[in-house]
């Protein structure tokens, strides 16, 4: 009765934002190029400002072929965004599930292990500002709390069967297709894992050791095809042309630390400053325009290395802000509940760090805590995105409940 209530509660909540099943502008986008493809323009998108098709790497290539076998077969869009709002709602499912059997793992009760995971399936970023929303995340989360206890499982010695490990390699992968960043999570993940896994007896390291080689397998081969494209398109093997402008966009004088809504109209300060450090931009293709915005994000910070640091403290304070992303507004209002989360979190690390009470880390904790790191990483190389910040917050809904868990111990 939870699971078939959560379920409704998320179709209603996405049907109520998007009542005409259409899609965000990144899938659009996406759609375009699809479309464009099929055409025979090549793998392009119309670029207004230089009013031309132009080879186009900037977003994940997997969505593209998806939509162009979608469109291939006649079926319309608004399917595809039903069937996507259909695992959306049995994914919150996921969350609530195997975030109550994660801190199960970790020995809470089960009435405070359900209550955990119901609160990360409401959470308000999980189940509003991201979660009703079209948005490839809402598949992604559950996904990463489902391998995240799986490989607290192989860590304990515990061996997947061959089929549960096979379901591994192929979530962890599809996972990284749909949102490129998770190849630095999940690989911090493995080799975190096999790390651990190396101290101990010879059995254990083996259960580890094969479902990561063939994650690593089926990972490399999935995304061998995007490199050979893109060296096609640009003549050099890459996965995404996007980098070297998130880069810059992190990195200039009038950035505030998180994600710019209008970094790429030609009237507002950031465009115009890039312009001016960047005269010949017009004339480059896409993947020179993102080495030029490279190059230029380091030329500033080697140049303002005051401005930098002021600029890596905002950001802290951005990413542990209780701030939530909105598809339509620059700023949100704080949330009460993600500011008692967070504040929690903190604390909790904080007091496990000084060993407050005979408080200490567990070998299993870093598992759960690493993708908060990798995050909090990428927000400070890049910029805070509260839609990849996402992946952190399963750890700091749950490591404040462990930590409680254990202080009453």
């Amino acid at each position: 009765m939870l699971a078939l209530g959560l379920v409704l509660l998320r179709l209603a909540l996405l049907g109520r934002h998007n009542p005409g099943l259409e899609w965000n502008w990144d899938e659009v986008r996406n759609a375009r190029i699809a479309e464009h493809w099929l055409q025979g323009r090549g793998y392009v998108s119309y670029d207004a400002v230089r009013q031309q098709f132009r080879p186009d790497a900037f977003h994940a290539s997997f969505p593209v072929w998806v939509y162009a076998a979608w469109f291939k077969l006649g079926l319309p869009r608004h399917y595809f965004t039903a069937a996507v709002y259909l695992l959306t709602a049995v994914g919150g499912v996921v969350t609530l599930r195997y975030a109550e059997r994660l801190l199960r793992w970790y020995r809470l009760p089960p009435p405070a292990a359900w209550l955990g995971g119901l609160l990360l399936a409401l959470y308000p970023s999980v189940l509003w500002y991201i979660g009703a929303w079209f948005w490839y995340e809402n598949l992604c989360l559950p996904a990463l709390v489902w391998a995240t206890y799986q490989l607290l499982r192989l860590l304990d010695g515990r061996p997947l069967p061959l089929a549960k490990a096979g379901l591994l390699a192929a979530v962890v992968a599809g996972s990284c297709l749909l949102r490129g960043y998770l190849l630095a999570v999940y690989g911090g993940l493995f080799v975190l894992l096999l790390w651990q896994a190396c101290r101990q007896p010879a059995a254990r390291r083996r259960v580890a050791w094969r479902p990561a080689l063939l994650t690593l397998a089926l990972t490399l081969l999935l995304h061998l095809p995007i490199f050979v494209k893109n060296h096609r398109l640009f003549g050099a093997y890459i996965l995404s042309t996007q980098p070297g402008f998130e880069l810059l966009q992190g990195h200039n004088p009038v950035t505030q630390g998180r994600f710019m809504f209008d970094w790429d109209e030609p009237a507002r300060p950031f465009a115009q400053w890039v312009g001016r450090q960047i005269p010949q931009l017009s004339g480059l293709n896409q993947y020179q325009e993102s080495q030029a915005r490279a190059r230029l994000a380091r030329q500033w910070i080697s140049g303002h290395p005051a401005a930098e640091l002021r600029l890596l403290a905002r950001k802290l304070l951005v990413f542990f802000s209780p701030e939530n992303f909105v598809a339509d507004n620059f700023r949100t209002r704080y949330h009460p509940l993600t500011a008692a989360v967070h504040l929690a979190f903190l604390l909790s690390v904080l007091a496990t760090a000084l060993r407050w009470r005979g408080l200490r880390f567990h070998r299993p904790d870093a598992l759960l805590l690493l993708p908060v790191a990798v995050v909090l990483l990428l927000s400070l190389v890049f910029f805070v995105g509260y839609r990849w910040r996402l992946f952190a917050e399963p750890a700091f809904v749950l490591f404040p409940l462990i930590t409680w868990q254990r202080l009453r111990r």
